[in-house]
This record gives structure tokens, C-alpha cells and sequence, in this order.
């Protein structure tokens, strides 16, 4: 199969021009007539999961986070961005990144936590609308949960996500019903459409200490389930999602691990 049908389904279900500005997604690397018979998914398209891709006999990377996302001025090799591209160019492997295009898509990954979590009635936190095109996405999601306790929906959280450790800022709630969902790094633009949705509970990542605060302010109960930990479903969900568009096609998974230990 060309990987021109594969791009051009996965740009179907997440355009490009739903990324957010400072963002890198598409195809990194390889050639649109390139024959791929097997896709490697995982969240970053590091040293291992390029060596499990060649190691698989993969010809695509297909990662959440772009290979290459700040910008390379040289390709001498030393550090990691520019060793991954120089081992994939060597061994023949496309690279594309699917991220901040597929976090806003209609079922991408805040969905996709959010279906994790067991949420209903799922709509957009930021909506906006693609001028002429009438196509509406956005970042984050906010559900409905069964009502439970906060205790509770702390530990489905946890249990649902497979992490032994998670923070929360505030009192937790006496009962969950409404929740709110930013996978990844949660982002302080959203704080007054929260204050508007005032959800019971807040499930984000990579929450920093102000934002925090402002959050505390706002009588915001949030959970900071970590980033890697709100987006390592990318890679189970999105397989699926080609095993079943392209069942003639190999896809391996790579979850990886999180960059923190904690002790």
C-alpha cells in the first residue's frame, strides 16, 4: 500500500489545519509513493521505537508527538532528534506525527480519554469552526460521569489509566457528575471556559504550579494525571483504528514509558 492512502485517511480524520500554530504535525519524513506493509504506533518516535520499527519490518512511524517539533538546524547527529532522522533515513522509514490535529478532531484523543473514563454526552471545551468549511473541532472535552465520590473517581482515574500515582489541587468533591478533559499539557487559556462549564473535576496533565493556583482560585478540582499518562492511549486506540481500516497491513504498538520515576 502507498503511504499516500494512509496519509491521506489519516488527514481525513484529523486535518492539518486543525494544529495549533506552534505545531508540527504531518508527514516528517518519507516519500508519499513509498510501499509500506507495516505501521508502528507509539506516543514518541524515539531511538526504541524506530529500532522496534526496523526490528518489526515497519516502513512507517506513526507517533503522536512529531519527530522532529522545535526545529533542527543541522543534522550532524549528537542529539536525539536529529539521530532518530538519520537512522530513519537509513533504513528507509517514513515518520509522521499526529498530534494537536488528532487532539481536536471530532473522535481523536480527547475523545478517546474521554472514552476511557467512561464519560457520556461528549462535547468540545474550546470548540471553534474551520471558517467556510463548518467543520468543528477543538481541544478538551467535557463529559458525564455516573455519579460517584470524588474518592472514587480518583481511583477509576487511576485504575483506568494504569498509574499507581496521580496529583490532585482542591477539595476533593463530594460527588462527580461533570467532568472536564485536557490530555496532555494542560494549557491556562481554558481556565475561563472551565469557570463557565464549572465541571466537578478536572483530568489533566503536566499542571504547573501557577496554573495550579489559579485553578485552587477557581474552585476547580483538578487531577494531573501526568502527560504521558493522559496520552498512552493514543497508541492502543489509534491501531485499532488502522487495524481496522487496513486489515492487510501489520501495525505494531510501542507504548514506551514515562520519562518520570517517581520514588
Amino acid at each position: 500500500m502507498k503511504l499516500e492512502k494512509i496519509v491521506s485517511f489519516l488527514e481525513e480524520l484529523a486535518p492539518l489545519l486543525f494544529q495549533e500554530h506552534y505545531d508540527n504535525s504531518g508527514l516528517i519524513l518519507g516519500d508519499m509513493d513509498a510501499d509500506i506493509s507495516g505501521i508502528l504506533v507509539c506516543l514518541d518516535a524515539d531511538e526504541d521505537a524506530v529500532d522496534l520499527a526496523i526490528s518489526q519490518g515497519c516502513q512507517l512511524v506513526l507517533s503522536h508527538h512529531p519527530a522532529i517539533f522545535r526545529g533542527i538546524k543541522s543534522f550532524a547527529g549528537g542529539n536525539a532528534e536529529s539521530d532518530i532522522i538519520i537512522k530513519a533515513i537509513k533504513n528507509d522509514l517514513a515518520l509522521y506525527g499526529y498530534h494537536t490535529n488528532f487532539d481536536s478532531a471530532a473522535d481523536g484523543l480527547a475523545f478517546m480519554l474521554c472514552r476511557i473514563l467512561d464519560l457520556d454526552n461528549i462535547r468540545i471545551l474550546d470548540e471553534r469552526c474551520l471558517p467556510g468549511l463548518g467543520l468543528k473541532y477543538g481541544a478538551g472535552r467535557v463529559g458525564d460521569a455516573v455519579p460517584m465520590s470524588g474518592e472514587a473517581f480518583l481511583d477509576m482515574v487511576k485504575t483506568r489509566l494504569s498509574l499507581n500515582v496521580v496529583r490532585y489541587v482542591g477539595e476533593i468533591p463530594d460527588v462527580v457528575m461533570r467532568v472536564a478533559v485536557y490530555n496532555g499539557a494542560y494549557d491556562d487559556g481554558i481556565l475561563g471556559k472551565l469557570k463557565e462549564l464549572s465541571p466537578d473535576a478536572l483530568v489533566t496533565g503536566d499542571l504547573k504550579y501557577h496554573a495550579a493556583r489559579d485553578l485552587l482560585h477557581k474552585g476547580i478540582f483538578t487531577i494531573d494525571a501526568g502527560h504521558y499518562g493522559t496520552e498512552k492511549v493514543f497508541v492502543g486506540e489509534m491501531a485499532k483504528i488502522l487495524e481496522e481500516r487496513f486489515p492487510e497491513l501489520k501495525i505494531v504498538r510501542y507504548t514506551g514509558k514515562d520519562v518520570f520515576t517517581y520514588y
